[in-house]
């Protein structure tokens, strides 16, 4: 997912701090501190040093700072080497790179959890830091 100061046309500067519902068609950026929940069509980007305790659903997200909170991607979810993740991800697509983390459960695929889809289970296991960076290192 590249990176132009003009695909994006809300930004949440790294001074700002929010607190509600977020809506919006097309992309945000997520610079500083958010609290509530994020809502797009769109993209999302947490940028490195924000920080999101929020529910987010959108078309495509991507993580470079820390989301406390459920994550939902129609589309695709992708995790930068400083993103955090903690709760759960559903995404049709997820690319994760090495030192990115992610604690909570995790739905990929086209059928991504959706009612109806096996995936759904609730048994699956929970996925947990040191399990994800130790697959990622045998790569």
């Amino acid at each position: 997912m590249a990176e132009s100061s003009q695909e994006f046309g809300t930004v949440i500067g790294a001074d700002a701090s929010f607190k509600g519902d977020l809506k919006f068609e097309s992309a945000a950026k997520v610079l500083g501190r958010f609290e509530g929940s994020i809502n797009s069509k769109g993209k999302v980007h947490i940028a490195d040093g924000s920080s999101c305790k929020a529910t987010v659903a959108a078309k495509e997200i991507e993580v470079a700072g820390r989301i406390d909170g459920n994550v939902e991607a129609g589309d695709r979810i992708e995790l930068k080497p400083t993103g955090v993740v903690t709760g759960d991800i559903v995404a049709t697509r997820m690319t994760m790179s090495e030192g990115a983390s992610i604690n909570g459960h995790c739905r990929i695929g086209p059928n991504n959890g959706q009612s109806g889809s096996k995936a759904a289970s609730t048994t699956e296991p929970k996925v947990q830091a040191k399990a994800v960076e130790a697959e990622v290192a045998r790569k």
